[in-house]
């Protein structure tokens, strides 16, 4: 099944820079990806985290709604892996060795914290923000409820893409390989 990217013309509104307070608005699972590591391609199984910041937006379709901010992670708490140190941020303490036998992320879901929001250079020269350190909350702070409980679309997208979602299709015949029409074509 083609992918088609396109320019949807729209112009996002850039998230406050700094430390700000959020909300974990959801976790999703969304499977298994090829990438490359030191040149070598290797196979992660990765989920990604969205966050709620107190800060609305003001411009466009979601003015007043609360900007979303998301972070991917390898579905991993090795001692070196990016997940465990946030977590770890976040808590405030380490993981104990029981912990670190099953932890079940999805509980991570109306927790509060506070975000640093950095600007960053894309590769395409492009500026963008994403979060650079996560802390506990401050402590006296009102605790923020997630307003938005509906998963974006581009999440289930990737997880469309994921292995799994292709091992599926394919043990269903849905990416079986495209047959000639009677007029030559593929499609």
């Amino acid at each position: 099944m083609p992918i088609i990217a396109r320019n949807n013309g729209k112009a996002y509104e850039p998230l406050p820079i700094g430390v700000v307070q959020a909300v974990c608005a959801f976790v999703e699972d969304i499977g298994t990806h090829e990438t490359t590591f030191q040149g070598k391609p290797i196979q992660k199984h990765q989920v990604v985290v969205c966050w709620e910041i107190n800060a609305q937006m003001t411009n466009g379709e979601y003015a007043g709604k609360r900007f979303m901010v998301s972070k991917f992670y390898t579905l991993s708490l090795n001692e070196k892996a990016n997940l465990r140190k946030d977590l770890e941020n976040w808590r405030g303490k380490a993981f104990t060795e029981e912990e670190l036998a099953g932890f079940d992320v999805e509980r991570l879901k109306g927790i509060n914290c506070m975000l640093n929001i950095v600007e960053y250079k894309k590769l395409d020269g492009t500026t963008s923000q994403r979060p650079s350190a996560i802390m506990p909350c401050i402590k006296g702070l009102e605790k923020m409820i997630p307003e938005n409980t509906t998963v974006p679309a581009w999440i289930d997208e990737m997880r469309n893409n994921s292995l799994e979602a292709h091992e599926n299709r394919v043990n269903s015949g849905v990416d079986a390989q495209p047959t000639a029409t009677d007029d030559g074509l593929p499609f």
